[in-house]
């Protein structure tokens, strides 16, 4: 598992080096991004500042990783914290809950929006939609291989 985080954490690295990439890309005035100039700035701010959020992120996991491999205890005291069955239980009933609640609040930005913008409210529905695919995308896989 370490190991594995540790090459995750070098993708994400990658990740966010592409979009401080872009962004420093954007600026330097090439036509990348067709928007008015106060959106071409937010655009420009927006993926520098994930690059560099990314690129930290992918660092601290990769160096805490290696860390874990690099010392026995570490290690070990990690393998119980992950496989202990409360942390477990506690972990997927976190993911299932604020999966709900984020189910809930899409579906009250959809009632707001469409007050608003009818584009906000087609991007929401549409993001409640393919969030609802994925749903019953695992559940069919999650109940075909238990």
């Amino acid at each position: 598992r370490c190991r594995m985080r540790v090459f995750v954490g070098i993708g994400v690295i990658v990740l966010g080096a592409a979009a401080l990439a872009l962004a420093l890309l954007s600026q330097s005035g090439l036509p990348l991004i067709r928007a008015d100039e106060g959106s071409h700035d937010f655009i420009a701010s927006f993926y520098s500042s994930t690059g560099i959020a990314l690129m930290a992120a992918g660092a601290v996991t990769a160096v805490r990783n290696l860390h874990y491999l690099r010392s026995p205890e570490s290690r070990r005291k990690k393998e119980v914290y992950e496989t202990d069955e409360r942390n477990r239980l506690i972990g997927l009933r976190c993911w299932a809950y604020s999966g709900y609640a984020m189910f809930l609040l899409l579906y009250a930005g959809v009632l707001a929006a469409g007050f608003m913008s009818m584009t906000a409210a087609k991007v929401l529905l549409t993001v409640i939609a393919l969030y609802a695919a994925l749903l019953l995308i695992f559940r069919i896989l999650l109940q075909r291989s238990m």
